[in-house]
């Protein structure tokens, strides 16, 4: 898988240290870090992205065969615990590579700070639930906002709470909302492309996306992103 060529680079603005307060930040720089990224390590982050698929795709049988309500709604419940540890370590192996490190699939099961990513993901489920309800635009506004915890909390020592991720993710995005509407606009378009390529495609513009949103955190978080090795 290594020995495949990556295509020609897309040009792009990404800055190898970023100014401190968030600056500077675009659409073009975190979708160029993340191809260019990708692509340098495509073994990794494409294993990385097919164990995802398939740890999830095991656990969530059961509950597909299994007619009990009681069965179905405790399978459901480990399923979604599943889902979050993964959803977890693809954060932290995203963020490794903006580190300039080298992405690893050990990444995915570390329980750091996991306790406090899921009562913040209930927070977060329950909020942008509400905004939906109320008319739409009020849940956007608030996923994009708080979009960011999980990267809070897997940087965060341990002992940080789920309120203070949130609030500090909010902080973050303060400023620069439009911009992240923007690049989640772009990469919903780039996934969309990847389903329409026979769904292979996705297998790649998974990872893609996850980099250029890490980018996206430790830009406007005002901490430095290393040129992809």
């Amino acid at each position: 898988m290594s020995q495949i060529p990556p295509p020609p680079p897309i040009p792009s603005d990404v800055p190898g240290t970023p100014a401190p307060g968030g600056a500077p930040f675009s659409v073009g720089a975190a979708v160029g870090f993340g191809w260019n990224a990708y692509w340098k390590n495509l073994g990794p982050m494409f294993v990385i992205t097919l164990v995802i698929i398939a740890v999830q795709a095991v656990v969530g049988i059961p509950g597909n065969v299994s007619g009990k309500p009681v069965v179905v709604f405790v399978l459901s419940v480990v399923s979604w615990i599943v889902g979050l540890l993964l959803s977890l370590g693809l954060i932290r192996a995203s963020l490794a590579v903006t580190r300039g490190e080298k992405p690893e699939i050990g990444m995915l099961f570390q329980g750091h700070n996991f306790g406090v990513y899921v009562v913040a993901s209930i927070l977060f489920g329950i909020g942008a639930t509400i905004g939906l309800i109320l008319l739409v635009v009020p849940g956007i506004i608030f996923l994009i906002a708080f979009q960011f915890y999980g990267y809070v909390i897997s940087e965060a020592p341990e002992g940080i709470g789920a309120g203070d991720a949130l609030r500090r993710a909010a902080d973050i995005t303060r400023g620069h909302r439009w911009e992240l509407f923007g690049l989640g606009v772009v990469l919903f378009l780039i996934n969309v492309v990847g389903l329409i390529a026979c769904c292979v495609g996705v297998l790649f513009t998974y990872g893609i996306t996850a980099l250029a949103t890490a980018y996206a955190y430790r830009s406007l978080s005002g901490q430095s992103v290393a040129n992809p090795v």
